[in-house]
């Protein structure tokens, strides 16, 4: 047998196996997540004319992205926070840990972030010897699971209610079985604000970077996110460069349609903007009875800003790789796949990005080769394209 026929033979094993496995759950999710979003997007007037206010915003940012980096500096580093321009994956998490290392750090927990996914930064610190924490419930799920997300909005959505259930009495062994998504869910939150409450380091990704005041926007389903930014002293944000637009007014048209393209929200549970570093105290868990506004000195708190390449400005001079950098990761073209909704992303994906426009980031991230053992579930229809609240010519 040929080792090209080998290699078809092997990967057409294991989309039967995870259409035996995970297909299920990949298929009705992604599909209330579409219908969700036909309902939403059906609400607005100006559905069309948002979508090309968006696209607008992200070509003029990627355009004047040098300009964008150098003034986003200058409002950081106004307000008292540090940022860093990172040249790979490898520069980002060095940075990162050697933040670590000055403030000696045991523990850092982190709200969901694909930019942390695709520069692995999690397996840089704990082999620096950082207990790492996940604290969105769908990427904890995967921690324990030791597990890659499937999904880039909702990282455990291969999972069934009835399989994460085994997987924590596996594990955490409570005095009593878990059985219910209230239950499941009740018992991270409390395992989970234990080491938010401990954490030495928070870090988050970001939706969107403000160049002009330095905001980070994040659009989150759980408050697990502004957590990790106040509770611990020192705040880490990253993002890829291609996250920054110009100005808070700019926010507008992104955020009436990101929730909708993504899970079919009319807007997320929580819209967080932070002008870092935060200007409010330090937080002491052992002195409950001490009012916040006189636990801490805000000068105590540290926001550090990493900015990643790797890649991407070389993404930005590709005629055929430019577009991907206008993609604000909602996963409308995933959820709109009628490949992707039968066998995921664990199947419809790469190193780290799933779904359609998976073939533009890998591409740029990880090279050719990666983005080619995947792209072949793509059949051309178009549907990508036309529910992308950017315009993204996915298929190019």
């Amino acid at each position: 047998m040929s080792s090209d026929r080998a290699t078809r033979k092997a990967k057409a094993a294991e989309i039967r196996r995870l259409l035996d496995e995970e297909g299920d759950s990949v298929a009705a999710n992604t599909r209330g997540f579409n219908e969700g979003r036909y309902e939403s997007v059906g609400k607005l007037d100006d559905y069309e004319e948002l979508k090309t206010e968006a696209r607008a915003i992200k070509e003029d940012a990627i355009e004047r992205l040098p300009d964008l980096i150098a003034r986003v500096r200058e409002s950081v580093e106004a307000n008292g926070g540090t940022v860093y321009l990172a040249d790979d994956a490898a520069d980002a998490n060095r940075y990162v840990e050697e933040v670590c290392e000055r403030q000696n750090a045991e523990t850092l927990v982190k709200s969901k972030s694909m930019t942390t996914e695709e520069i692995e930064v999690n397996q840089r610190l704990e082999d620096a010897g950082v207990e790492v924490w996940e604290t969105d419930l769908g990427e904890f799920v995967l921690q324990v699971a030791d597990e890659a997300p499937s999904h880039i909005v909702a990282p455990a959505i291969h999972k069934s209610r009835e399989a994460i259930a085994d997987l924590f009495n596996a594990h955490f062994e409570p005095d009593e079985p878990l059985e219910t998504a209230e239950e499941l869910t009740e018992f991270a939150r409390e395992y989970l604000g234990e080491r938010i409450e401990d954490a030495d380091v928070g870090m988050t990704g970001a939706n969107f970077v403000v160049a002009e005041s330095g905001t980070i926007a994040l659009v989150t389903s759980e408050g697990n996110a502004r957590k990790s930014v106040v509770a611990p002293d020192t705040h880490v944000a990253v993002a890829g460069i291609e996250k920054l637009i110009p100005s808070l007014s700019d926010l507008q048209p992104f955020v009436e349609l990101i929730g909708r393209s993504g899970t079919g929200q009319d807007i997320t549970s929580y819209v967080s903007l932070f002008s870092p570093p935060v200007g409010s105290p330090t937080i002491d868990f052992d002195d409950p009875e001490t009012p916040l506004s006189a636990s801490g000195d805000p000068d105590d708190r540290e926001f550090h800003l990493v900015l990643v390449d790797n890649g991407r400005t070389a993404m930005r001079e590709d005629d055929q790789l430019r577009e991907t950098l206008y993609c604000i990761r909602c996963s409308a073209c995933a959820n709109s796949c009628a490949n992707f909704q039968s066998v995921g992303g664990h199947a419809f994906g790469g190193e780290t990005y799933s779904g359609g426009i998976a073939t533009g980031w890998e591409a740029g991230v990880e090279g050719l080769d990666t983005a080619a053992e995947f792209n072949d579930l793509c059949t051309g229809c178009s549907r990508c394209v036309n529910q992308c609240p950017v315009g993204i010519d996915i298929r190019g």
